[in-house]
């Protein structure tokens, strides 16, 4: 790994570097042209290993310089100045990389390629203060808005920064108060040009310059690692890691103010205060007609949206892992440690990490999936020199032997170490060499000890030395005043950060500006939505003309953009095959939503092809350990009138999962799979998983994708009755049922037995709440109340029996019949009740009594098998009173033919126009 990692973690006021600092993010204005810009800069090699975060006890540099940027960027116009230099550097080795790669054929490149790493480096390390700086800036614009916005006051107290001290409120919203930091007011005398520059239009168009560069020169690979030529030079990797870092830092500023939709935005007279994200729009939009208008007489101009699209999704297909010595490539390894030495958490036999605390950004691929069967973690380990080096040296970031002596490094033989002492001896090592938009050091530090380290009062051994001793006091007290956040408390393990961050960004620009007209006036239209629209697949050539779908797998909302000449393309095999590694995860699950409403051709493709398992199963897995209840939390104690207690809703930190909208959007998805007919179809007759590593309460083999999906969704739901009562998760797995209801055909015999449990258990549990209601029902479609919810919920069970036990599909389900049999008595009484009829539910009732008859008159049912068995060989006469005297029908019309005779089952997903 290059730079100075321990140099910038060691950085005191009186370092030469810090002078730098003070005096470029004070108020003393410094020209563009001064020479303490260069001065600054040329500390690259700490630059680049900068944190905001410090729990060391050396002076918080960098803490004081965020503040300082923050208080006085707009009148010093400091910041603006940086990023205009930071914006020259990134075209000036944006340049450099373009000549590289046309010349990269010719001899005599070795002297190319060191001068692209000198100016890689010295990018990098400017592109990591930035971030810092813009960070602390724009949070500091929207406290200073928001407080305004609520005081109304103009009121300056003492010690108050720029922006507080505005004349008045309606000037003192977030993107006047940014657009005041970033642009740079020269005070030399008015001689020649303007005397104001808009930094914030430059370091935009400079980093989509380069992304688009980047995107077009990384045809081709090494023979070795299959990585892009370009990308496999470590510093220039670091180099577009920092940019889309620093590209999410700019965009984000609706994180820190409330969130608003683009038409509500227009529409309100009120700034909703996305300074740099209206900057990037107008940009883009602009650029890309400028475009289509000069691509007529010049061949060599660039789409960049397109452009910067490409790339993104490129990489998120490719995840093209870091090179050696790269700084991306020590946040790989170091989080790997972090989760194998510092965490009680095991893998599961699929290869990953059960807990919602640490999430793979990839699953394993299919030939690592059998060589992570264990249960255990695998010690992680890397080669070089034909050395093999443990996990410690990796922590330290090096590639070879160590014996460092400063302190928390280990010294001597480490292999003779015990767990605790290798975890607990290179802490320090692992604060300074940590930095990332994704993991911020300390943060990782708290998380391993706090939130994954399941033992907090083992973590402090007796022969800890007083430095670290403090260190864990100071991270233990921070963690006690922070406020739990399940969504950002979580350790990433990625083997490939460009892939993951250029996968946020792509739901960050696509996302946003959805309103199709405001006011009656057609809105700016979002230029990324547009190039999705067009995508085409690179397998049938670029001439596939943009059109409507349609397929019923696309949502009624989505709209197509304008076609093109030369549109986006990519090849739709792979980038299914991606989602298949990657939607377990917010990330995954949200760009799959955004692909299939925002690219008619996609969702197309998807809709045709049989191997939707390859989705569908991460998504179930995802849901499934999401819902985990655990005996503790289910038990009912009795009070002191001799009642049970209901049960209580989780609190936050007792949830299995991350965040609610994960689940929203897993629900989702499967609503838009199963809104599709031919889903339903397929995925009991034609998808079958012949195992499902991840199922624990039974070893599931040989069961169809329909199945599955139905015993996931009784599993949430039950989950969601007793912890959550979430009303639009409910109506969702309620949707998702009902549409594959008519299709349900060929049950496992495990999830016909779920299917009756859980009926039944869900209207003993309604009973009840209807008792406690005084024996009144809860009003028609209403799901606001636990006892409206438990109706609902039987209900449809009960409509899910009835379909699967149809004349033309009862021979198909006899499991579930024979578990109907079984639990007869619940099942006559759950469909006599009042609450419950309001479907047709004799069927249900006729149906176990002609079982019962087959049963009595001609076998024993001693045991299950045997009564199967009889079931099996007398399945006709199951339907004989029913009026179906047409025989039996073809296995593909058996089950849809008679979809119309049950009504319109099929719930529809529609998007709002502007969500």
């Amino acid at each position: 790994m290059w730079g100075d990692s321990e140099g910038a973690y060691s950085l005191t006021s009186s370092d030469d570097l810090s002078k730098c600092l003070y005096q470029t993010t004070g108020p003393a204005h410094i020209p563009y042209n001064d020479s303490r810009w260069q001065q600054l800069l040329l500390h690259y090699d700490r630059l680049v290993h900068l944190h905001s975060a410090t729990l060391s006890t050396h002076d918080d540099v960098v803490g004081t310089a965020c503040a300082q940027c923050a208080k006085y960027s707009a009148t010093s116009s400091n910041l603006a100045a940086l990023t205009l230099h930071i914006s020259r550097m990134l075209r000036d080795l944006q340049s450099d990389l373009e000549h590289y790669s046309n010349n990269s054929n010719e001899g005599g490149d070795g002297k190319h390629r060191i001068t692209i790493i000198g100016k890689a480096r010295a990018t990098c390390g400017a592109l990591n203060l930035l971030r810092l700086l813009s960070h602390e800036t724009i949070v500091q614009a929207c406290d200073s808005a928001k407080a305004q916005e609520q005081t109304n006051t103009t009121t300056t107290q003492d010690g108050a920064n720029y922006y507080s001290e505005q004349p008045t409120a309606a000037g003192n919203d977030t993107s006047y108060l940014l657009k005041e930091s970033f642009t740079y007011r020269s005070r030399q005398s008015s001689g020649s040009g303007d005397q104001e520059n808009d930094a914030a239009v430059q370091i935009i168009s400079s980093m989509m310059l380069f992304l688009s560069t980047v995107g077009k020169t990384t045809t081709t690979t090494t023979a070795a690692t299959n990585t892009p030529e370009i990308i496999s030079i470590p510093e220039i990797y670091d180099v577009i890691v920092q940019i889309l870092s620093l590209l999410l830092v700019l965009l984000s500023t609706q994180l820190y103010q409330p969130m608003v939709s683009s038409a509500e935005a227009a529409e309100s007279e009120i700034p909703h205060g996305n300074f740099f994200l209206d900057k990037f729009m107008e940009y883009s939009s602009w650029q890309r007609q400028n475009y289509r208008t000069q691509q007529k007489v010049d061949n060599g101009a660039i789409n960049e949206p397109m452009a910067v699209l490409s790339s993104c999704l490129t990489w998120l297909v490719d995840r093209p892992a870091p090179p050696r010595r790269s700084i991306a490539s020590h946040y790989v390894e170091l989080t790997k440690a972090v989760a194998h030495q510092m965490t009680d958490l095991v893998l599961s036999n699929d290869g990953m990490y059960e807990d919602s605390c640490i999430v793979m950004a990839a699953a394993p691929k299919n030939e690592q999936n059998d060589a992570s069967s264990s249960t255990s973690a695998v010690p992680l380990q890397t080669t070089s020199n034909d050395k093999t080096h443990n996990l410690t040296t990796v922590a330290l970031g090096t590639d070879d032997s160590v014996a460092l002596s400063s302190k928390g490094h280990v010294s001597g033989d480490v292999s003779s170490l015990k767990r605790r002492s290798i975890v607990l001896q290179p802490i320090r090592s692992i604060l300074l060499l940590s930095s990332t938009v994704l993991l911020l050091p300390i943060r990782l530090v708290r998380l391993a000890f706090t939130v994954l380290g399941r033992k907090q009062h083992a973590i402090l051994p007796g022969d800890v030395s007083k430095d670290d001793h403090s260190l864990f006091q100071q991270i233990q007290t921070n963690c006690e005043k922070s406020s739990w956040n399940k969504t950002n408390n979580i350790l990433l393990l990625t083997d490939s950060p460009i892939a993951d961050l250029s996968t946020a960004l792509i739901l960050l620009v696509t996302n946003n500006y959805r309103a199709q007209s405001v006011n009656g006036r057609n809105a700016l239209r979002n230029p990324f939505r547009v190039e999705l629209a067009s995508l085409n697949d690179t397998r049938w050539g670029k001439d596939v003309a943009t059109r409507q779908s349609d397929s019923s797998l696309l949502p009624l909302s989505s709209t197509v953009g304008d076609s093109q000449a030369m549109s986006l393309s990519i090849n739709f095999e792979s980038l299914f095959e991606a989602f298949g590694r990657i939607c377990h995860t917010e990330l995954g699950a949200l760009t799959l939503y955004t692909m299939l409403l925002s690219s008619p051709i996609f969702a197309e493709s998807v809709a045709a092809r049989s191997d939707l398992d390859l989705v569908i199963i991460p998504l179930l897995r995802s849901l499934y350990f999401s819902s985990v209840m655990k005996h503790d939390k289910l038990l009912q104690k009795k009070g002191a009138g001799g009642q049970k207690t209901p049960f209580q809703l989780l609190s936050q930190t007792d949830k299995p999962y991350r965040s609610q909208s994960q689940l929203y959007v897993i629900l989702i998805l499967l609503l838009i799979f199963s809104q599709d007919p031919s889903f339903g179809r397929d995925s009991f007759r034609r998808v079958s998983i012949p195992a499902v590593q991840w199922y624990k309460e039974r070893q599931i083999k040989a069961i169809s994708l329909g199945s599955m999906i139905l015993v996931v969704l009784l599993r949430v739901i039950t989950f969601n009755l007793n912890m959550l009562h979430d009303e639009f998760l409910l109506s969702n797995c309620i949707a998702v049922l009902l549409n594959l209801s008519p299709h349900i055909v060929q049950l496992h015999k495990y999830v016909a037995t779920r299917i009756t449990f859980v009926t039944i258990s869900c209207f003993k549990r309604y009973l009840v709440l209807l008792a406690e209601n005084g024996g009144i029902p809860e009003e028609e479609g209403d799901l606001s109340s636990p006892l409206g919810m438990h109706g609902e919920a039987c209900r449809t069970f009960l409509q899910l029996i009835k379909h699967s036990v149809r004349p033309r599909c009862v021979e198909d389900n006899l499991h579930l019949v024979y578990a109907l049999l079984v639990e007869q008595r619940d099942i006559q009484k759950i469909c006599q009740h009042a609450s419950m009829k309001q479907g047709d539910l004799a069927p249900i009732i006729d149906l176990i009594q002609r079982a019962n008859n087959i049963i009595e008159q001609h076998g024993t049912g001693r045991s299950a098998a045997e009564a199967m068995q009889t079931l099996k060989l007398h399945s006709a006469e199951l339907k004989s009173d029913t009026g179906d005297n047409r025989g039996r029908t073809s296995s593909s019309d058996s089950v849809t033919s008679e979809a119309t005779d049950l009504g319109n089952l099929t719930f529809t997903y529609e998007e709002e126009a502007d969500p």
